[in-house]
């Protein structure tokens, strides 16, 4: 990369960070940096932690319960982890929507002949760009880049770039609904139904109101307002949303699957703090 160039600095990152939800790709990257440095890691992200070593200091804010975020982001990203890479035996199209600085197409072990698109605006996939070439990595599928606001016509694009609608495929939306207002994600997910063949796959994290509104979900609501971002959505009854589009779904608790990867959970998910709410890690199938 020709770090002379006037979109950057010379440090090598573009001269502007991603502005809005960007912020979170940000956040969530540097916390799955934070992953490298334990022993007991569940994954190892070269990417982010060429993103952590370029920028340097703690997250974008105030640091809320740093470790349980930290915690939550691992157990979240493990999850999407195994349910894409299990997927994609079967469906060689992999979508990734609102993909951040995700890097899951240069980490994984892809069946043979998977396709990666990954989909987000042109400016966080610019600064992806930056930072995949920092740390050198090179992607171990096809991987296509999609530039798109998840609130335009995605789909389009998507299709542009090479996507065929007939051909199974295995959707990941991580971190992504609750920034949508529940018309929008309706929108997303009659977009992503128009678009699945049979046997397609999709996985999806959300949360209820009653977590939501829990004291320390609320801490870090307040943490993204003070950016200019914000939660627009929960999700109550993941089947009330689904099933109407035609699709059949599966959750796994959060919980047990931080018991399974060794890490605490009381505090992560409602536990232990009088909360009733539910972190929804979905795993639908069409």
């Amino acid at each position: 990369m020709d770090t002379a160039h006037p979109g950057y600095g010379p440090d090598g990152l573009p001269a502007a960070l991603p502005a809005g939800v960007g912020l979170t790709a940000l956040r969530t990257a540097r916390h799955r940096g934070a992953e490298n440095r334990r022993p007991d890691r569940l994954f190892e992200d070269r990417v982010a932690q060429a993103l952590a070593e370029a920028l340097g200091g703690p997250p974008e804010g105030r640091p809320v319960d740093g470790t349980r975020v930290q915690d939550f982001v691992a157990l979240r990203t493990r999850f999407f982890d195994e349910e894409l890479s299990a997927a994609s035996t079967r469906c060689r199209q992999v979508v990734l929507l609102g993909s951040g600085l995700d890097s899951r197409a240069f980490r994984l072990d892809w069946a043979r002949g998977t396709e990666v698109y990954e989909v987000d605006r042109s400016d966080v996939l610019r600064f992806k760009h930056s930072i995949v070439a920092r740390a050198g990595e090179r992607p171990r599928c096809a991987r296509v880049e999609v530039g798109a606001d998840l609130r335009g016509d995605w789909p389009g694009a998507l299709r542009a770039a090479g996507f065929n609608p007939w051909r199974p495929t295995v959707w990941g939306a991580e971190e992504l609904l609750p920034y949508l207002s529940r018309a929008e994600n309706d929108r997303l997910l009659t977009g992503i139904t128009a678009m699945s063949a049979a046997g397609s796959r999709l996985v999806v994290d959300h949360f209820d109101g009653a977590l939501g509104r829990s004291a320390g979900f609320t801490a870090v609501a307040e943490e993204l307002r003070a950016v200019g971002l914000g939660w627009r959505s929960t999700l109550d009854f993941p089947d009330g949303w689904l099933g109407p589009h035609g699709w059949t779904f599966g959750l796994t608790d959060p919980a047990e699957l931080a018991l399974r990867s060794g890490r605490e959970a009381s505090g992560l998910f409602g536990q232990g703090t009088g909360c009733d709410g539910r972190v929804w890690l979905i795993s639908a199938a069409r």
